[in-house]
Parts: C-alpha cells; structure tokens; sequence
C-alpha cells in the first residue's frame, strides 16, 4: 500500500516537473493563457524538451538501479562503467568530419554498443563483478583520450564537440521524444518480464547458480539492456552524467527490498530530476543564456559521489 502511494506521488511529481520545464524560460509563460506567440513557443520548443529530458532522465535512472543491481556495486552507473564516454567519442568524431547532424545519433549509438562489446569482451574470461567495473573503466579512459585526441586534431570543431559533451538539448522533435520513449518502454517491459532473474543476480555468484540462474546470460542481457538506454539517451543529449548515480539510491530507500518498485521508481524519478535540472539550468542563466545540463548534475553528482564513496567505504554490497 505505501509502494502505491509513493507511485502515485512520484506520477504527480512527473506532471509538476513537466510543467514546470514548459513554463520556466527566457520568458515566463502562464500555461492557462496562451498567446499565439507563446503556443508556438510551447508546441514548437518547450513541450518536446521536457517530453525530451524526462524520457532521457527516466533512461538514465532506469539503466543506473540495472547496473547497480548486476554489479553489486552502489557507484556503478553509465559514466562510471565508460559506456557514456563511448557513446561520446561516436558523437565527437561525427561532428569533427563533419556529418550531418542526422547521423550524429546513429555514430553515438554505434559506439556505444562497441563498447559494450569491448567491455563484454573483457569479461568474459572471467565471473568477477569486478572485472566489469575495471573493464569499465579501461574503457573510460580510451574513449576520454580519443576524444582528446579529436579535438586536437579537429581543432576547428573544438567549439561544436565541446559544447555537445557538456549535455544538454538543443535540437528537440516530437519524432526523436517517440523514438527514445519507445526504446525506454521496450527495455523496462523487458527487464520487468525477467525480474526474477535479475533479482537473483543481486546474490553471490554461487549461489545464483545453484538457484538455476545462467548467471553469464543474464548479466550480459540486463548489461546490454542498460547499455542501449545510455547509448540513445548520449546520443541525442550529450554525456550528462551522474543521474544514473543518484536516481536509485534515493529510490532504493522507498522501494526497500522490492526490486520492481526500485526499478519503477528509479524511471519516474530519475525523468522528474533532469527536467527539474534542465528548467533550473535555464532559469539561473541571464537574458535567456543557457547552462549546459550536465554542468548542473556534475556539481550535483560529484557531491553524491563522495558522499556514497565515504559511506559505503569497506561495504560494496548492494540491497535494494
């Protein structure tokens, strides 16, 4: 009963927090008077954005509690395992050669999925959670240094690359929040339908064997799973970190030990956070500037971060 009334709670705040991202602005607008200059403003900009934010935030929220629960590892999320970066360096080479602003998504998604493959790869010689967060941050490092290396080379591109990896949404559709909202439906129905398993993968190695779990199969599932959910959301937002990181730490202290809750709760709080940031990165800025979103949640999630890492120092075990 109280998981419902949190649900409901957390339903309503998803509403405020879009609301919120459609009136905050370089002008304020009151939602029940339109005028035909502020209906094109809201139809053509604000709306898709916040539709935009709250699905890519609910993606990051979502693949963070995957990865928190696979790895048994509170500090694990999209930009700590190097998935974000991946996905990043795709984004930086397309906009360095000079492609269309079309295919930036697609060289995004591609190399993000590399490495996955690569981090999958490096794995796989062994069953050690660990291994995954190590490769994670091999990976981290190859693609900060390639995309280094690229706007070294690509100097004249430095302002465009730069820009793009600080994270935030500039160039929102309704077709792309379609897009992104259909992947993230399709990725929860499916790590719902096998929660059980998931849930298992919380426990040792051993003993998710003995309880029948092909624990390999599984884990590689919910690491790909979580890994496309980064990917898109890099793709066409930029790297904007630590939301994964936050999100289900704050989720897992309502849900307590209920692994669907946790995973519920971490989609709808984690879309109401990065709306809530993105209108309070707009807002702070002066004579309609913007703030690169992921300016904010870096401020935000380098706090968190210490604050986890001193709390769980000795203690990487991980109840939901």
């Amino acid at each position: 009963m109280k998981g419902i009334l949190i649900f409901v709670i957390l339903i309503f705040v998803s509403l405020a927090a879009i609301l919120l991202g459609i009136v905050i602005g370089s002008i304020t607008i009151h939602p029940l008077a339109l005028t035909p200059t502020q209906k094109l403003i809201v139809f053509d900009f604000r709306l898709p954005r916040a539709l935009e934010a709250y699905c890519i935030g609910s993606s990051l929220g979502l693949s963070g509690a995957v990865l928190q629960v696979i790895l048994r590892n509170s500090l694990a999320d999209g930009f700590t395992t190097g998935i974000a970066a991946s996905s990043g360096f795709g984004a930086a080479l397309s906009i360095a050669i000079g492609v269309n602003i079309f295919f930036v998504p697609i060289f995004a998604l591609l190399s993000g999925l590399v490495g996955v493959f690569f981090i999958l790869s490096l794995s796989s010689y062994s069953s050690n959670k660990t291994d995954l967060i190590l490769a994670g941050i091999v990976l981290n490092i190859i693609a900060t240094a390639l995309i280094g290396f690229i706007k070294y080379f690509f100097e004249e591109s430095i302002g465009s690359i730069v820009y793009w990896l600080m994270g935030g949404f500039y160039d929102v559709s309704f077709s792309k929040v379609v897009f992104i909202f259909t992947v993230l439906v399709v990725v929860l129905i499916v790590i719902i339908r096998f929660c059980v398993e998931l849930d298992i993968l919380s426990f040792d190695h051993t003993t998710a064997l003995s309880m029948g779990v092909n624990v390999r199969f599984f884990r590689n599932l919910f690491f790909v799973l979580s890994s496309v959910l980064i990917a898109v959301s890099v793709s066409f937002s930029g790297i904007i970190p630590f939301v994964g990181l936050i999100v289900p730490h704050i989720s897992r202290a309502f849900a307590h030990s209920n692994l669907k809750l946790y995973l519920i709760f971490s989609t709808l709080f984690g879309g109401s956070l990065l709306v809530l940031s993105d209108a309070a990165a707009r807002g702070i800025m002066p004579m309609g500037e913007q703030l690169p979103v992921g300016i904010l949640t870096s401020i935000l999630g380098g706090l968190f971060f210490l604050f986890v890492m001193f709390r769980d120092r000795g203690n990487a075990k991980v109840e939901y």
